[in-house]
This record gives C-alpha cells, structure tokens and sequence, in this order.
C-alpha cells in the first residue's frame, strides 16, 4: 500500500512559503552583494562639493549601478594622491592642481568628470579689506601641495603679495579655530567655516564669485582615476560618473535628505549652517561632467609662473594629459544626462 500525502495545515503551508521566499530574497541579495565592484573612494574636503557622494551612499545610488563605494574622508588632495599611487584606491573625489602635478611627475592619476570649480574662501580679520593688505600677513591653510595651497598662491600673485607667510594647520576646521584665536591673521577656508566665522565679524576677503574677475579657472572637485585602471574598466567608470550625477539629482530634488545626509557627515545640526551649505551646492555642482580643457590650460600655466610646477614641463605637455573626456561623452551620448535633468 503506497504512502498517503498529506498536505500542511493552511498556516504550515503558509510559513513554508514565507521561508521559501526569504530564502529566496536572502539568495538575491547575497548573490547582489557578491555582484557590486568594492571601490574605495578617498574624498575631500566635508562640504557641499561632497554632498553628491555622500547621498549617493546613503541612497543606495551606489548599489543601483552595480558599485560597493566605499567614502573614506582624507583631509588633503596630497593624502589621496598618495592613496591612488599605492594602490589602496583606482578612484577618488578631488581635483585640481595635484592632478597636474602628479602627472609633470609621470604619475597616472587623471580627471574623469568635473563636478565643481574653485569654491573655497579666503577669510580675514576684518581690519583686512583688500587683497593688497594681506602684505606680510599669516595665512593657514589645511596642508601643502592642497586645493587651499594653490588656490591663495594664485590669489597672492594676482594681488601682487609676496611677502605672505602661509603655515600649514593641518585641516580646515584648525585653520578656523587659527584665525578665531589669532594666531593668524587669514585662512582659506569653505563652508560651513566661512559662514560661522562671517556671524562673528570676520571678512570673506575673496570667494567663489571672485575668481573669474581675477582670472583664476580652476576645477576643485571631480572625479580622479588611475588612467591604467579606467582604461581597462570603462564600465565601470561610467557607472561611477553616472551614480555620482544621480546624486546630484536626487541633492536638487529631496531638501531635507539632503539636509539630513550632510548633517550626519558633517556632525552639524545647525538648520542655518544646513540651508547655506544646501543652497551653496546647488548654485556651485556642476551638472554637465565635461572637463573644460582651458581650466587645466590655465591651471598648469599658472603653476609653471608661480613656480609651482617645471615651466618647461608644463609648455611640453599637452592639457588632455591631465583628463580624459571620453567617458563623460559616453554617458551624454547615451541619453543619461538630457534624461536625467529633463
């Protein structure tokens, strides 16, 4: 006589189905988890000009395009640099003039999407009222060879100062606490220092409205590869530039977890402090990623003349050594962006 089946109680049955199902789910994610690219991504400075990351992480934007990023803060472009060349990290958010330098010096960490030009500030006592005054002045910035260090040798220079002394703080956050204290006399800095600082009667001397009436083109912020690594991982360039413009996206879109995310990283509650630092990105992050080739044509010429850089090496080297637009036309062909800020 063969076996009789008998079927589980409803309830049985129902429990069953629940198990299957998140055995089921539990699969899936595991199988997502072991499908996403790890990228460490080294960023600085904590500003709006990392807003976009930030919400991507917390968004899970990241995780959408197939990536386990990896946000870790280093308070100088020098440091990151540093990361890239030894092989911690193929990507990482800066820019600017170590990007240059890294490559007069046969280095292979390049620009692949621009996301913000030269934004920082520079803060004095407010008995300083023209850029001529910072004479013989103590300036702080957050470390040699950083966005801060070049940004006030390009000032000084257009204002004819020679004879600053410029002292190494260590992050923007000393810098501040420096020029609260004293100790100097200016600081460069970007918000939410030039903001609270502003409150308490302190001078922002020049800002980010200023440098294209001194003739300063400079990209502080974007997206720096290894050109060896991106050469062979094209894909996943793009689906880094393309989670990085969402978002951006969601950033213009959603105030208040914009707000919030930023609140966390930065570890500040204030709801002023959050509505300067909201309104400040929105009017600064660029969303078109193309690298303008006149910005390092005039990034690089200016640190041949300053000293900052071999003259003779920057004359021989042509600017798209530095960048590599060719992924950010990729993402504009494919329809990405026109779909994205439709």
């Amino acid at each position: 006589m063969g076996r009789q089946l008998i079927a589980p109680p409803t309830c049985a049955r129902s429990v069953i189905a629940a198990l299957l199902l998140i055995g089921c789910l539990g699969g899936a994610a595991q199988l997502q988890a072991q499908a996403l690219t790890k990228l460490p991504f080294p960023y600085s400075p904590i500003n709006s000009a990392s807003l976009h990351w930030m919400i991507a992480k917390d968004a899970k934007i990241f995780e959408k395009y197939g990536l386990d990023v990896d946000l870790v803060f280093m308070g100088a472009s020098s440091l990151i640099l540093q990361s890239m060349l030894s092989g911690a990290a193929n990507f990482a958010g800066f820019a600017g003039p170590a990007i240059i330098s890294n490559v007069l010096r046969g280095g292979d960490v390049i620009t692949v999407a621009a996301t913000t030009p030269l934004t920082i500030s520079v803060v004095t006592r407010p008995e300083i009222e023209k850029g001529e005054d910072l004479k013989g002045k103590k300036i702080g910035i957050s470390r040699l060879g950083a966005v801060p260090h070049f940004a006030i040798q390009l000032i000084l220079d257009r204002f004819g100062v020679k004879d600053a002394t410029i002292l190494q703080m260590g992050g923007q956050p000393e810098a501040a606490a420096g020029l609260r204290r004293g100790a100097i006399d200016a600081a460069v800095l970007s918000l939410p220092h030039t903001y609270l600082l502003a409150k308490d009667g302190f001078r922002e001397l020049v800002g980010p409205q200023d440098y294209v009436k001194l003739g300063i083109r400079f990209i502080s912020g974007g997206i720096a590869a290894r050109r060896s690594y991106a050469a062979k991982n094209r894909e996943v360039v793009v689906r880094l530039i393309k989670s990085t413009l969402e978002g951006m996206k969601m950033m213009a879109s959603q105030e208040a977890f914009a707000k919030k995310t930023f609140a966390r990283y930065a570890r500040q509650n204030d709801p002023l402090v959050l509505d300067q630092i909201y309104k400040f990105a929105l009017t600064t992050v660029d969303r078109d990623p193309t690298i303008p080739k006149d910005a390092f044509q005039s990034m690089a010429r200016l640190m041949g003349e300053l000293g900052l850089a071999d003259r003779a090496a920057v004359a021989s080297t042509p600017p798209e050594t530095f960048f590599d637009n060719s992924y950010d036309e990729e993402v504009k062909q494919s329809g990405f962006l026109k779909e994205l800020w439709k």
